[in-house]
């Protein structure tokens, strides 16, 4: 998906344009840059706060996407739902989690019902025959796929 940026055109009062012009982080130069640096002063100011809106934040990538595979029943991959729907939340999880010592520790507990629910989704898409898919799965995935099963439940 092409992402295109937006112009915008704003009047400003003396002391809000004198303001603007005085942000220097990061190398803000021109009126662009600054409107930017601006938005992403106040963005990491805000954080992502809670779990909730940091997947809704995440999901905006994968919506259309998810949109477009769901609208042909004909053209549907199960697959392809899966991941984009861990994508978002595997997004989420890492914005929602705080940077401190315990992050590591803290993103696993967010992500390992993720990823149980991924697999959860995935293999039966991966190996049932009435799965919805655009492509048959070859034969050699499916076999290792079944092979990998059997021997973690060993």
């Amino acid at each position: 998906m092409l992402n295109k940026s937006q112009s915008i055109s704003v009047r400003l009062s003396p002391e809000d344009y004198a303001y603007l012009m005085r942000i220097e982080q990061n190398g803000a130069v021109t009126q662009s840059e600054k409107v930017r640096e601006l938005i992403r002063m106040a963005r990491e100011q805000v954080g992502t706060e809670s779990f909730t809106r940091a997947y809704l934040s995440s999901s905006e990538v994968a919506a259309p996407i998810l949109a477009e595979c769901k609208s042909d029943p004909e053209s549907r991959s199960d697959v392809c739902e899966a991941l984009l729907a861990g994508v978002a939340e595997t997004a989420a999880c890492v914005q929602a989690t705080m940077g401190d010592d315990a992050f590591l520790r803290n993103l696993e507990q967010r992500l390992l019902p993720v990823a149980e629910q991924l697999v959860k989704q995935l293999l039966p898409a991966l190996i049932s025959e009435h799965a919805n898919r655009i492509e048959d799965v070859d034969v050699d995935r499916k076999q290792r796929l079944l092979h990998l099963i059997e021997t973690l439940t060993e």
